[in-house]
């Protein structure tokens, strides 16, 4: 409770100013969402995230591979692991379904896969 209220001390009754140049608005007021940069953004960014990875460990049975969870994520950056491409395919739509429910978007210009195998053979691609 103590969290949900300092985000809704937060969120009310907040004002800005936009400055254009060397000139500065007067004051409104912010009725919805957060100023870029604001420093509770990254606590509601994990929020989010984590609610879109319990979907996915739900909807993919646990999502493991040899005991190693297929689905390893720090901060922005998330990473799903499988024993073919085909499994990382169905992994990734599962995600990016979960995501879209709550807003969140993945971000196809910074998306990459590695692929290797058991004989040594690596290759990795940037996604066009």
């Amino acid at each position: 409770m103590k969290l949900v209220r300092l985000i809704k001390m937060h969120l009310t009754e907040m004002e800005s100013r936009v400055q254009v140049g060397k000139n500065l608005s007067d004051m409104f007021s912010v009725r919805n969402g957060l100023k870029q940069g604001d420093a509770l953004l990254p606590l509601f960014f994990n929020f989010a995230l984590e609610y879109v990875i319990r979907r996915v460990q739900v909807n993919q049975d646990g999502l493991k591979l040899n005991g190693t969870h297929q689905l390893l994520v720090y901060a922005d950056d998330v990473n799903i692991l499988g024993g073919s491409v085909d499994t990382v395919k169905e992994n990734t739509e599962a995600l990016v379904v979960a995501s879209k429910e709550i807003g969140l978007e993945v971000n196809a210009d910074k998306t990459k896969f590695h692929v290797s195998s058991s004989e040594g053979k690596m290759k990795s691609q940037y996604k066009d």
